[in-house]
């Protein structure tokens, strides 16, 4: 996979938010919501390759969007380029498993079936709960929208120019705005998440909750961080996020704590808090 993801990047398929950084939390969380769901080390390992490999096939498109549309999206074709390669290692139990929370990544399981497909719900959650929440989400989703296609044609169509300093930082809080509102609609319903995600959903949508509020309210520090990662997403050779995150310079208390909060989750210091804040079921079906 590392071999893989440094080919997409020479090909200039790989973005900010689902870089090898990306690929190898998810792996680590789905293990960890996998063992902590009292699941043997076989589907342990199930749930950190699938986590892995989910992202294989992957550009800038606005997945939701290809949903609508009807088009086959990345997690079905990334299933299909997998499944020969699990087929060959693994038994045909393994690879199945693997190979579904592959492909079913970007839809969430139903409340009544959580327990049966460990390791797809520790997939979906992992890259859903600890990675597309929280104050790395932040960066991540800013410098995300200056690399999807669709913001760059929309910059195009208005004829924005990227010198035009106060037009692109307009254009970065409306896209990530946008993008943070529809994301906090679909994954952060209660009804639809089990009672032993409430707790570090909880948590990590609140970041949520404080980037929307900062940017309707045009806060200074949260402009101007949205505003840098999205001007840096739409370089042609951007920087890799994590340097981006720790080079950022913060101008008021506000984005001082979104910076704080995101290195502490990618350097692993959140790790444990997010364990505890998992209550596994009583019993698992």
């Amino acid at each position: 996979m590392r071999q893989a993801f440094r080919q997409m990047a020479k090909q200039g398929k790989l973005t900010s938010a689902h870089n090898l950084g990306h690929v190898q939390r998810v792996s680590y969380y789905a293990g960890m919501y996998a063992g902590k769901m009292g699941a043997g080390a076989n589907v342990v390992h199930q749930a950190r390759v699938a986590g892995w490999s989910h992202d294989r096939i992957r550009d800038a498109s606005d997945t939701i969007a290809q949903k609508l549309r009807g088009e086959k999206t990345h997690e079905s074709m990334g299933a299909e380029y997998m499944k020969p390669m699990f087929d060959k290692r693994y038994s045909a139990k393994d690879s199945k498993a693997i190979t579904k929370a592959m492909a079913m990544h970007g839809t969430m399981p139903k409340l009544d079936a959580i327990g049966r497909e460990v390791a797809r719900e520790g997939v979906i959650y992992a890259d859903k709960f600890f990675e597309a929440n929280g104050a790395y989400i932040a960066f991540r989703r800013s410098m995300f929208m200056g690399e999807r296609a669709d913001w760059r044609a929309e910059m195009k169509k208005r004829g924005i120019k990227v010198a035009d300093k106060k037009a692109v930082s307009d254009l970065a809080v409306e896209a990530t705005l946008k993008e943070t509102k529809k994301r906090i609609a679909k994954f952060s319903d209660l009804s639809s998440i089990p009672k032993h995600m409430h707790d570090l959903v909880k948590y990590q949508v609140e970041w949520q909750h404080k980037l929307q509020k900062g940017l309707e309210g045009k806060d200074p520090g949260i402009v101007k961080l949205v505003t840098a990662l999205f001007q840096e997403g739409l370089k042609k050779n951007p920087r890799d996020l994590g340097a981006v995150i720790k080079s950022h310079r913060p101008i008021g208390e506000i984005d001082a704590a979104f910076k704080q909060e995101a290195n502490a989750y990618l350097s692993g210091e959140l790790a444990g808090k997010f364990r505890k804040l998992i209550k596994k079921p009583k019993k698992v079906k």
